[in-house]
């Protein structure tokens, strides 16, 4: 009897060593919770496929953003462009219309021939319109006859001037602007004032 004992004993001993349930149990496990293991499957690959999309969109975004700064710089330069085109136009325009009133202040003086008037006339003239240099230059001699910098009066105009001229005329040269306007007496100018302005 001691002896079957013995032998009872031993064989679940064997039956524990010969036979592993793991692979079994996992495979009875994944057939019992079938739909829960296929839902953590379906979100790990959501969650992949989540991050990818995530990572593509970022990189989309970033260069579309890369893009739209580059656009924006562009069209700003271009808008600051037109803008300071608009605004030495309506500058230009502005100086042109206060040069052809301020001729006819200039034409009662000469008239009068009353050169204290006249130089306080320019003097004002270039404080008010912002002007650089105004000039009345006598277009039978070709002298600058009245000028706001003293040094210019009494000495001939360097540069070539349509005296024929009837009504203002505006030039741009090296980086300045040059409103023409001829001061007119009854049927011939008076004098030729020149009005400059340099652009900074």
């Amino acid at each position: 009897m001691g002896t079957e004992n013995n032998k009872q004993d031993k064989q679940p001993d064997k039956k524990v060593v010969k036979k592993n349930d793991s692979p079994n149990r996992f495979m009875t496990f994944i057939k019992k919770n079938i739909v829960s293991v296929l839902l953590v499957l379906a979100l790990i690959i959501v969650i992949i496929w989540f991050s990818a999309k995530n990572r593509q969109d970022n990189r989309q975004f970033e260069k579309e953003k890369t893009a739209l700064i580059t656009q924006s710089k562009n069209e700003r330069s271009a808008l600051i462009a037109n803008y300071e085109s608009e605004k030495d136009s309506l500058r230009i325009a502005k100086l042109e219309d206060e040069a052809k009133i301020f001729s006819w202040a200039v034409r009662s003086e000469l008239i009068r021939i009353n050169t204290e008037n006249l130089n306080q006339l320019v003097n004002a003239f270039v404080k008010e319109s912002g002007a650089d240099l105004v000039q009345l230059i006598d277009p039978e001699t070709n002298k600058i006859i009245l000028s706001s910098d003293k040094k210019f009066e009494g000495s001939e105009y360097a540069q070539e001037i349509d005296y024929g001229l009837k009504e203002p005329h505006t030039l741009k040269e090296n980086g300045s602007i040059k409103i023409i306007t001829p001061v007119m007496g009854l049927n011939t100018a008076l004098g030729i004032l020149l009005v400059q302005v340099n652009n900074e």
